[in-house]
């Protein structure tokens, strides 16, 4: 399959080495203000303790994740990325600021690039492998994106959303982990979150809004088909969604019916991750990529 001149092959299904997670628990680091609706808003202590509730989630199931840590998050608190690390969790890049990608000249994602590694990298005392893109801000457009994601010394992208929807996502993507041949010769592996078929449908199932809107029977359903199928399953959700009475303290700053869009679902966001963590064995995504012979 070519993409703009770049050669994706997906891999064709198969057999984990048991026992071992097959679904990939992965949390996007950021703040809500910042990243939603002011990207020059300062990184707010909001994030310390939302990751502080998320941590303890996490240790009350005894699931370890990987967090994909934005730059000015690790910049301004170095301390939250070693505590990830102290934890037992896996740390990796979220880019530096929450700008998308696409509106980035190839000098701009270079520096973007280029900061998201290091900040990280420096706060935890760590090499960082894999990336993911802010808002999946790599799109068909923008494909030429991931020569430079791994040009800045990233093994492994989890970039692309494998269907189109208003927002995000390249259509007929492969739904499973590919391999990208690049223009300038460098390969990546491609892990896209978790998209499954319903019907004649896509069901976006991996993460967000998602996550906290779909019935949890389906979200259940969904994520055990999609390692029947052969893949990881790969989910996400922000900090902030643990948090279901934060956006009170937005109120007067930030439009009503966005703050209720925002808000909807976040009470729930805790007990169905603690369902699916008794249903399906979760784990950091290395340990996933690993267990599904990707590693």
């Amino acid at each position: 399959m070519l993409y703009h001149n770049i050669a994706v092959e997906a891999y064709a299904p198969r057999e984990p080495k048991m026992p071992g997670p097959l679904c990939a628990f992965t949390v996007d680091v950021e703040d809500w203000y910042q990243s939603s609706v002011d990207f020059d808003a300062p990184i707010s202590d909001r994030v310390l303790r939302n990751c502080n509730r998320l941590l303890a989630l996490l240790d009350d199931c005894g699931v370890k994740g990987t967090f994909f840590v934005q730059g000015l998050v690790a910049e301004a608190f170095p301390a939250l990325v070693r505590t990830f690390l102290q934890h037992g969790h896996e740390v990796q890049s979220h880019g530096h600021s929450h700008r998308p990608l696409f509106a980035m000249s190839r000098a701009e994602l270079r520096r973007e690039l280029d900061y998201a590694r290091k900040t990280v990298e420096d706060a935890g005392g760590v090499k960082v492998t894999m990336f993911r893109a802010q808002d999946f801000s790599i799109r068909r457009e923008n494909l030429w994106a991931l020569e430079l994601v791994a040009a800045a010394g990233f093994e492994i992208d989890s970039s692309i959303f494998p269907m189109r929807t208003k927002r995000y996502g390249i259509a007929g993507w492969p739904a499973g982990p590919s391999q990208g041949r690049l223009r300038n010769g460098a390969v990546l592996l491609e892990v896209p979150v978790a998209v499954t078929r319903y019907g004649a449908l896509w069901l976006p199932v991996a993460g967000g809004g998602y996550f906290r809107l779909l019935p949890q029977a389906l979200l259940g359903w969904a994520l055990a088909s999609i390692t029947a199928a052969g893949r990881p399953a790969i989910v996400y959700c922000h900090p902030y969604e643990i948090a279901p009475q934060e956006t009170d303290d937005f109120k007067g700053r930030v439009s009503p019916m966005f703050l209720r869009s925002q808000r909807l679902g976040r009470r729930h966001f805790a007990p169905r991750m603690k369902h699916l963590f008794k249903m399906l064995p979760f784990g950091r995504m290395d340990s996933v990529l690993a267990n599904w012979r990707f590693l």
